[in-house]
């Protein structure tokens, strides 16, 4: 049974022989997706700003290689972004104006800086269980960034293009996703251990597997019964053998009984 071969027969015999287990670990699969989705796992939203940096130059002869450095200097701004010379001074504000306490690893660790390849607008978007804090840490963490750019690399021209909003549904957990996830891991669990199951089998349920599979020549069959059967099927014949002597022997008395009364 080891060494039988996975094909495309043996699929189909392990779901017409076990698809209750396989129903049954992908409802179980399912279920446990949706619930750590919907009551276990905490939804996140995500806002982001836009921001542009550039270097006004009046020599339009140095205008196109300016782009171009600042949009190499990019790197240098998610750098600066995400350290705490910006969230330092972001997170004080954050405490102070709005009462939003977050330690200076848990902002990092929210707050994240996209580019578009030769564009000068980034973007910082911040993932927070609270759609309000949300929007509210990435206006802040902007507004920090262009206060401490000007102080370190000297750069004045820093627009915020779009400020952050309050997003309007959350960006995780992602519903249809982890459900599809559980239902596949259900289903894939469930041929395993339907697989395990038939591969350890080493009973033989039939004589086709004996002749078909392991070429053996079928001599005949022996008829197996159980014991208790067995006793079942003697108890019941000595109850039938017994009854036809009991009547005989009624009316033997039966027929003694009327010769006395004759004579």
């Amino acid at each position: 049974m080891m060494d039988q071969a996975v094909n495309f027969d043996f699929f189909i015999r392990l779901v017409r022989k076990y698809w209750r287990a396989i129903l049954g670990f992908t409802v179980a699969g399912v279920v446990i997706a949706a619930g750590l989705t919907f009551f276990v796992i905490t939804p996140k939203y995500q806002s982001s700003v836009q921001i542009l940096v550039n270097r006004r130059n009046t020599n339009a002869a140095t205008e196109y290689a300016g782009q171009q450095a600042d949009v190499q200097m990019i790197t240098t701004y998610k750098e600066l972004i995400t350290n705490q010379v910006v969230l330092s001074p972001a997170q004080k504000q954050l405490r102070q104006k709005y009462g939003i306490k977050r330690s200076l690893s848990a902002l990092k660790d929210e707050v994240s800086v996209t580019s578009t390849t030769n564009s000068q607008v980034f973007s910082i978007a911040v993932k927070d269980n609270s759609a309000a804090s949300s929007s509210i840490i990435a206006n802040q963490v902007a507004r920090s960034f262009k206060r401490q750019v000007k102080k370190i690399i000297k750069v004045n021209n820093v627009t915020i293009v779009a400020p952050a909003e309050v997003p309007t549904s959350p960006v995780s957990p992602r519903k249809a996703i982890n459900l599809l996830a559980g239902l596949v891991v259900g289903v894939l669990l469930g041929f395993m251990y339907a697989s395990i199951r038939v591969l350890t089998d080493r009973r033989v349920h039939d004589v086709e597997f004996l002749t078909d599979e392991l070429g053996l020549v079928s001599l005949g069959i022996v008829n197996h019964q159980h014991r208790h059967s067995l006793k079942h099927q003697k108890a019941n014949l000595e109850r039938r053998q017994k009854a036809p002597a009991r009547v005989v022997k009624q009316n033997g008395s039966t027929g003694n009984a009327r010769a006395s009364r004759r004579v």
